[in-house]
């Protein structure tokens, strides 16, 4: 828990103080980049209670927040491969490469428990524990296969953490020290476990709404 919590600390004090980070619409280029995730089935019992746990914290925050562990978008991310492309045309080559590279790596599905919460400038976040081997080695085996087209995240080094990011910040929080309080309260949870049964290469559309999100698309048919 270690990383988590270094995360907490450094947060708290900057949401506490309003300095904290705020998303915006994405640009080409820019955050929400072209990924391959790991999404829980929408049935999935923790599926639900991380919608709950999006909501609860959305509400302690404030509206236009974005709902990131809602059903249908809560995601782990394996690895960003490039910057946000709001258009991405049908057989792009480097679409293509990116599916076959994952498609080499040979992912089975992954386990993980997932318990505690915890606070970053920008989100509020659930960490996610692998309960075997499988989600390391697929990193590990996509980076390989992926050669250069590894660029995206090369000079960030290996992810050391497993995380389901439940809101992100994109304005004004109205209740900042309830919120910290809440997430303080949950830091060591249990929220239980998931498996994924399949990663996927996604890209993100923003979803406006009373729950507004930024929904990963699958993008094999493309």
């Amino acid at each position: 828990m270690q990383k988590f919590d270094q995360l907490f600390d450094r947060a708290a004090p900057l949401i506490a103080a309003g300095d904290h980070q705020r998303d915006a619409l994405p640009r080409d280029g820019g955050r929400w980049p072209v990924s391959v995730a790991l999404r829980p089935p929408m049935d999935d019992l923790l599926s639900r209670h991380l919608d709950d746990l999006t909501a609860e914290a959305a509400d302690l925050a404030g509206p236009d927040h974005w709902h990131t562990g809602r059903l249908g978008s809560a995601h782990l991310t394996v690895r960003a491969l490039e910057g946000h492309r709001a258009v991405i045309e049908p057989h792009d080559p480097a679409i293509q490469r990116y599916q076959s590279a994952l498609d080499r790596a040979g992912a089975g599905p992954t386990r993980f428990r997932v318990a505690g919460l915890t606070l970053t400038p920008g989100t509020v976040m659930a960490c996610a524990f692998p309960l075997d081997s499988n989600a390391d080695d697929l990193m590990d085996r996509f980076a390989v296969e992926l050669g250069p087209d590894d660029w995206f995240e090369r000079p960030h080094g290996r992810r050391d953490i497993w995380y389901l990011n439940l809101l992100h910040f994109t304005t004004a929080i109205t209740q900042p020290g309830k919120l910290i309080d809440w997430v303080a309260a949950h830091r060591e949870t249990e929220f239980g476990a998931v498996t994924v049964p399949a990663p996927e290469l996604v890209r993100f559309r923003y979803c406006a709404g009373p729950r507004p999100h930024m929904r990963p698309e699958v993008m094999r048919a493309l």
